[in-house]
């Protein structure tokens, strides 16, 4: 075995004991002790974050931070890497404690030139770009890790009735048009509801008796959030080409827009009732693009806004 590959093999060995004594590594290798101490300082020396203790327990710790071993990517799989996390600074807020553009020069520096050549074409031409919103979000961290290792939260959350004080037990976080979500059991309301993160104002880990939730993923979540309805009401515009072409760009109505042969549409779909405020509001910045046909509560709310706005200018 050559000296590289040695190397190679004891870094993926290291991360997998997390401690061991040098002796271990020494027979496991079959080279000498010394050998294997020049090698822990090699990898020492390039980032793996090892600590050593003496005395009858001791030996070598690999701290949390631990470096992971080499990958080897073909020149397609780097440059769809490289932009893959480029899409993460278009965030505002991350649920990782790692700072993305640090990360994203780190994984440049070691690309080939050719490759590199590649990425400095592509990336004047190509973004995938999210909203950067201005909101802090600050507990993605605790939210993501109350999800993956399934404990409870006592939160304040900015409500429109103002702070209210809840313990919840996310499910997971997704982001959309630049906010992040998280979807949870209340404890309050012994229901699911979906908090936006950013109004989340504080967030500690609890002792609170889990839940045995029906859903294994965040995916399962929004995929039977899309099939279910509760308390629906029914809610139908017409649409012109216009309107059509405005309303398949709206993620929360593209998938309920039918499109007629003249390119015409029309929206009729059960929505959550208390749902209804927010879908009228999408409504209103088609302008004359669309007309709501029902319910006769969207009607009302819509005449109460434009009489709001001609008195206003008036």
């Amino acid at each position: 075995m050559s000296k590289a590959q040695r190397l190679i093999e004891l870094m993926m060995t290291v991360n997998t004991k997390r401690k061991f004594t040098a002796r271990e590594l020494a027979e496991e290798f079959g080279v000498s002790y010394r050998t294997i101490l020049r090698d822990l300082d090699e990898l020492s020396a390039i980032g793996v974050p090892l600590y050593s203790e003496v005395g009858a327990d001791g030996g070598y710790h690999v701290l949390k931070e631990r470096m992971l071993p080499p990958v080897l990517l073909k020149e397609s799989e780097a440059v769809a890497l490289y932009f893959a996390f480029q899409s993460l600074q278009f965030f505002g807020s991350l649920p990782f404690e790692t700072e993305t553009g640090y990360v994203l020069k780190k994984f440049y520096l070691y690309l080939p030139q050719d490759t590199k050549a590649r990425i400095d074409t592509m990336k004047d031409r190509i973004v995938f770009w999210n909203p950067n919103r201005v909101q802090p979000t600050d507990h993605l961290e605790i939210l993501l890790n109350a999800a993956v290792d399934q404990f409870a939260l006592f939160i304040h959350y900015d409500s429109k009735e103002g702070v209210k004080e809840r313990t919840i037990q996310p499910i997971g976080l997704y982001s959309h048009n630049g906010f992040w979500y998280c979807p949870s059991y209340c404890f309050f309301r012994k229901d699911i509801r979906l908090f936006r993160a950013d109004r989340i104002l504080k967030a500690i880990k609890t002792d609170a008796e889990v839940q045995n939730l029906s859903y294994k993923s965040i995916m399962d979540w929004i995929e039977l959030f899309d099939k279910e309805v509760s308390d629906p009401i029914t809610f139908s515009v017409e649409l012109t080409k216009a309107g059509v072409r405005r309303a398949k760009s709206e993620l929360d109505l593209e998938r309920i827009v039918k499109v007629r042969e003249d390119g015409t549409g029309r929206i009729n779909a059960d929505i959550p009732k208390s749902e209804l405020i927010y879908f009228v509001d999408l409504i209103w910045n088609f302008g004359n693009e669309a007309l709501i046909l029902e319910p006769t509560d969207a009607i009302t709310y819509m005449k109460q806004k434009l009489k709001k706005l001609s008195e206003q200018y008036s």
